[in-house]
């Protein structure tokens, strides 16, 4: 199967049919019936499936400059048009074959012992679970074959997002699970695929650098064209010695799936008919070492020792406290370069538009969790963003302080402990999801309300608009964890509540949501008459 002249994509048009196209397609049928989004069988494929789209597009078609992006915006080019464009690196993508096959090792005679194709697949349970029988969640033998569509997509998705796997298994370019923030125009105002996919393309010069953009130079980013890059001595590459578009390829596992032959039957994924089924593949260790490179649909944070690295998600999920690091940035941080170029691009053209991230949450080899989240692109000029970015700080920071004192009062309600005393088990995760869940939308609510306010008045005035959605801020989080408090305090069989317990716990967390700490964390001012008035009040 060739990725570039079959038709495989399962997309989804605006009147809900559904089809398979190939990628030239994408802009078919644009102006009565365009294709709106991808159907994949898993949402870590979906989310690779896009990557690789707009990979393909940023490596063999980027536009000459905002102008030239602007145009296809406006106007995509058409299916003829992508073919035409695409077909120089059309031998390139063939996913089997005797000659180099997409994202495979280049050493056609790689072959060691077999392994079981489930095991492509990030989230399946790996030799030493089954071996133990904790294969509780993701069962073995429940994936047998997969179509060549389902295989090559679970190829790209682990080579894209490849988690630490033992000894010289090396992780992605990104490391194990990275996070990915895609600019997406709001579906309500824009729906096509074109619009999301063109959207996280950057210029010629702002991706390529010094480097060319024909179709022979563009081949040096595709490494299955050449012999594999290993790693056995702890090789690196870097940016300074690869193609900057390595950045969308990158093989930091030595795969080659095996093809015996045809072996029809029916995808264990997509549930699809196949002549050609794949039941295993081969690998080896000490893949490509890809270091310091900086992803363009991934935002960074500064370490101290080992400077800028990507971001991953981590437990709890992807809410409105990443909003500011991962879509404006604040200090230390570092968006992802498609988010600022929307920033910039936006400026001008004042469409709606959201940030869409997504990821796995890996705890090394585990995948714990897959997470995404779509948040709003605000976009200001200064000193308008500097005031949003701020008021955001002060929000975000006043909650995470009530957060933290609606899940130590529910422990003090639920447990008798000593002082510095820990509760083992995982009993605020939840607590801390139905806090966030229920305090989101009155975020950006007002996040908005303050944006609208900005554009529209003198800024010396804000002043009091500011001081006046901090205080209501204030009133919702206090209303939500309290709400919470009640809703979870109780939750346990009467038998075991403990009445004078709870009561202690109430009091507590009502010092804590009108004290002087969390006030000055909203930048409120602090008044002691207030506070004592409010820190009175009887359940």
């Amino acid at each position: 199967m060739n990725l570039i002249e079959n038709r495989w994509l399962p997309v989804v048009r605006a009147d809900g049919s559904r089809e398979r196209i190939c990628p030239a397609e994408l802009t078919s049928r644009m102006e009565d019936n365009p294709v709106v989004a991808l159907d994949l069988p898993r949402p870590d494929f979906h989310g690779a499936a896009i990557q690789w789209l707009i990979g393909l597009l940023q490596s063999v078609l980027p536009p000459e400059d905002e102008e030239a992006w602007r145009a296809w915006l406006d106007t995509p080019p058409t299916p003829e048009r992508l073919a035409t464009l695409l077909a120089p690196v059309a031998d390139c993508f063939s996913l089997d074959g005797e000659g180099p096959r997409f994202m495979q090792d280049f050493d056609q005679n790689m072959a060691q012992v077999p392994v079981h194709i489930g095991a492509l697949l990030i989230d399946a349970p790996g030799e030493q679970t089954v071996k133990d029988g904790k294969d509780l969640f993701q069962k073995r033998g429940s994936v047998n074959g997969l179509c060549p569509s389902c295989s090559g997509l679970a190829l790209f998705t682990l080579q894209t997002n490849a988690p630490s796997g033992g000894a010289g298994h090396r992780t992605s370019l990104r490391g194990g699970g990275p996070l990915s923030t895609l600019v997406m125009p709001d579906p309500r105002s824009s729906p096509s695929l074109w619009g999301l996919l063109w959207w996280n393309v950057l210029d010629r010069d702002a991706f390529m650098g010094r480097w060319g953009h024909q179709p022979d130079e563009m081949k040096r980013a595709f490494c299955w064209l050449s012999p594999t890059r290993t790693s056995e001595q702890e090789q690196k590459i870097t940016p300074e010695d690869a193609h900057p578009a390595m950045v969308y390829w990158a093989m930091p596992r030595r795969i080659r799936l095996e093809w015996a032959g045809r072996l029809p039957g029916i995808c264990d994924l997509c549930g699809q008919k196949t002549e050609r089924l794949t039941t295993r593949y081969y690998t080896r260790p000490y893949g490509m070492n890809a270091t310091d490179w900086e992803h363009p649909l991934t935002p960074h944070y500064q370490d101290s020792k080992q400077g800028w690295l990507p971001v991953h998600p981590q437990p709890g999920g992807i809410g409105y406290r990443h909003w500011l690091g991962w879509v404006v940035a604040k200090e230390n941080t570092r968006v992802a370069r498609v988010v600022q170029a929307a920033r910039q691009r936006n400026r001008r053209l004042r469409m709606p538009l959201l940030v869409w991230a997504f990821g796995y949450d890996m705890d090394n080899m585990k995948a714990r969790c897959w997470y995404e989240a779509r948040m709003p692109l605000i976009t200001l000029e200064e000193p308008g963003r500097t005031l949003l970015a701020g008021l955001a700080e002060h929000l975000v920071g006043g909650a995470t302080l009530v957060k933290g004192g609606l899940s130590g009062a529910l422990r003090n309600a639920w447990f008798e402990t000593r002082p510095g005393q820990k509760i083992k088990g995982d009993y605020s995760s939840s607590i801390a999801q139905s806090f966030w869940e229920g305090t989101e939308a009155d975020f950006y609510r007002l996040l908005w309300r303050f944006a609208d306010l900005c554009q529209g008045s003198d800024l010396d005035k804000l002043a009091g608009e500011k001081a006046a959605i901090q205080q209501e801020w204030h009133g919702r989080l206090c209303q939500v964890a309290l709400h919470l408090f009640d809703q979870w305090a109780t939750r346990g069989a009467l038998e075991f509540e403990n009445p004078g317990r709870i009561a202690r716990a109430y009091h507590l967390l009502r010092k804590q949501l009108y004290g002087a700490p969390l006030r000055k964390s909203l930048g409120l001012p602090v008044d002691e008459d207030l506070i004592s008035k409010q820190k009175g009040k009887k359940k």
